[in-house]
């Protein structure tokens, strides 16, 4: 029988330290492989500046923290010197000497949080830049600026100041701004609030960042449980099978969620809904884990697949609301989708 509500969602004897029960992890997408190849296409043409742009939650952050930087060097076939800034709104108090900290701080220069003049911190992380665009065996640097769309006007002339200057030294900066649009903006409006040399030099091309489109999609992501794995570290077993390790023996796998997992999340989208049918990574991973821990907890697998149980899970996660957010206060481009 399935587990009462009132039961701990993580049973006592699950390791809680387990990546699954902390949510310490990452699972591999199609819309990573896409985000991956594509601004490796951007590398090779040598771009000054571009922006992948998606909804919010739908796991382009993950994407940056966990999987761009090591398969850009395996796709481009050596290192690729980046640096990873994580954008953070300063309330309107913004500085450029407190821009540059936080660019040295994402550089991981050691003296990163030390007192000094704008110019001496500007001077320091075109030394940097250049320290770390030689380690790559050229004259080349990514940066990668997460939750983009929260750059000031000031903030991006900024960036356009220390680009020229490392052109000056014969360096080459390629912006990739990561931007939380909704579903039917366009990074057209984001581009032109920095003005319109900020748009020539960084915005000129664009991709989206997609979410999970079909079961397909789905089933592959929920395959990560079964084989894409491993806990503890080098042990082989994956993240099913140690922490449902009767379930695995008898043939359960995670998989095997995918098609009542999509339609629990299509009959949980908000009334009238006009949005395309792509789900967020946090719907997904959040669902998904549920779960995955009902079943470690001692619930039969069916009743945890059931079409109820689905759908209360995904209820639960807040997709209603998520949806209608990431869809609100923008003009349709296509008709409302039907439910079965």
């Amino acid at each position: 029988m399935e587990a009462c509500a009132s039961t701990p969602l993580v049973a006592e004897h699950l390791p809680k330290n387990h990546p699954v029960v902390t949510r310490d992890y990452s699972l591999f997408t199609p819309a990573i492989s896409e985000m991956v190849n594509t601004v490796a296409h951007w590398i090779d043409d040598q771009v000054d500046g571009a922006t992948i742009f998606g909804p919010s939650r739908f796991g382009k952050s993950s994407a940056v923290d966990h999987w761009l930087q090591a398969l850009l060097s395996q796709r481009c076939g050596g290192h690729v010197p980046t640096v990873v800034w994580s954008h953070t709104d300063s309330g309107g108090t913004s500085s450029v000497g407190r821009f540059h900290a936080h660019l040295l701080h994402a550089s991981r220069h050691h003296l990163a949080r030390a007192t000094r003049s704008p110019l001496d911190r500007q001077h320091m992380l075109i030394e940097r830049w250049a320290e770390l665009a030689f380690q790559g065996g050229g004259r080349f640097l990514v940066l990668v600026i997460d939750e983009a769309q929260g750059m000031t006007q000031r903030e991006w002339l900024w960036l356009v100041e220390l680009h020229s200057l490392l052109e000056k030294e014969r360096i080459r900066l390629c912006v990739f701004s990561i931007a939380s649009l909704q579903v039917f903006d366009e990074p057209i409006g984001m581009a032109l609030s920095g003005g319109a040399h900020v748009a020539a030099r960084f915005m000129l091309a664009s991709e989206p960042f997609h979410g999970i489109r079909d079961i397909d999609e789905l089933r592959f992501v929920l395959s990560g449980y079964d084989t894409g794995t491993e806990w503890p570290p080098r042990s082989g077993i994956s993240f099913t099978a140690g922490l449902a390790p009767e379930a695995w023996a008898a043939g359960f796998r995670m998989a095997a969620l995918a098609e009542g997992l999509m339609q629990a999340m299509v009959d949980e989208l908000p009334a009238k809904y006009e949005g395309p049918i792509e789900f967020p990574m946090k719907t997904v991973a959040q669902s998904a884990r549920h779960a995955l821990l009902r079943v470690a907890s001692g619930a039969e697998p069916d009743d945890v697949m059931s079409v109820t149980s689905l759908r209360n899970i995904v209820a639960n996660c807040g997709h209603k609301m998520l949806m209608a957010v990431v869809t609100a206060n923008a003009t349709r481009r296509r008709p409302a989708v039907s439910r079965t």
